[in-house]
């Protein structure tokens, strides 16, 4: 069985490739699917504020996660974080994975990343860099790109077509209405980030109801608890395993622990088989199942 962290992003500024490599090998991780980065590199996020956001995105008080949200928002569409302003990019660097995937074929795939509202046809893009190979997928980031999921119609009607796989970070509001994808494009392969955030629970059902959607298991957005609560409602075989890298948990030398978010996959209370799914065999049966 090969360990596939789904969704990790290249940002050498925080990680170089390298040491991605050098804590793949420590870690037992065979390959990684890599991201473009969407931002400047991201100041550690106070864990209180984490835990804040998670619990309102988990409760009753879900509208009060996007109020938070929003706080943190400037008008032009930045991220604000211990009083720093993180620039995200309209248009993130897809030859920056293409770089990586050329000079390591045998240890990353990579994510096509397109934004519908930062170029004039976002599917020529795509259809640019799905030639280069070891690009597997798109991604998509309404939530900081702030778009409506409409906007992406175009894109998903051709990866629905070529049998790609959409990984998509959902937004809230008009940014989040994942069912206006699922209803539209029903043989759409969807890899929901970070266990379907900002809706959760809210959305697990419709995973578990449709053999093409999937989540991923990343990020400091989540907690071990929330993993377990996840898998439990959709099933292992949904599930997929990821780390958000080089963003969160961080070890001694303050660079990117890989062996954290691991660690709660392989204490899930599941079967060793169901485990193995859950850490590279689900991913790759999905890539399999559109070549």
């Amino acid at each position: 069985m090969a360990i596939i962290d789904c969704h990790a992003h290249i940002d050498e500024r925080m990680l170089s490739i390298d040491a991605i490599i050098a804590k793949m090998d420590r870690a037992g991780i065979d390959k990684v699917a890599l991201i473009p980065a969407m931002n400047d590199p991201l100041p550690k996020t106070d864990a209180k504020i984490l835990t804040l956001f998670r619990a309102l995105m988990t409760s009753p008080l879900h509208p009060c996660a996007r109020w938070l949200h929003e706080q943190f928002m400037t008008s032009g569409g930045d991220v604000v974080l211990g009083g720093v302003v993180v620039r995200i990019y309209p248009r993130p660097d897809n030859a920056t994975v293409a770089g990586a995937l050329k000079a390591h074929p045998d240890r990353f795939l990579g994510w096509i990343f397109l934004n519908p509202n930062a170029v004039a046809d976002p599917v020529e893009e795509l259809e640019q860099w799905r030639q280069v190979p070891g690009f597997v997928g798109v991604k998509l980031h309404p939530h900081w790109h702030r778009y409506r999921i409409e906007d992406a119609f175009d894109i998903a009607e051709r990866c629905e077509a070529l049998r790609l796989p959409i990984l998509i970070h959902l937004g809230f509001g008009e940014s989040g209405r994942w069912q206006l994808l699922t209803d539209r494009y029903p043989r759409l392969r969807l890899i929901f980030a970070h266990a379907g955030m900002p809706h959760f629970g809210r959305m697990w059902h419709d995973v578990k109801a449709n053999r093409h959607l999937r989540v991923d298991l990343s990020s400091p957005y989540l907690s071990e608890r929330l993993v377990r609560r996840a898998v439990r409602a959709i099933g292992p075989e949904r599930a997929l395993y990821g780390t958000d890298a080089p963003y969160g948990f961080h070890e001694f030398d303050h660079s990117y622990d890989y062996h954290h978010i691991k660690g709660w996959v392989e204490r899930l209370p599941c079967r060793a088989r169901d485990i193995d799914r859950v850490l590279g065999d689900n991913i790759e049966e999905l890539l399999a199942d559109g070549r």
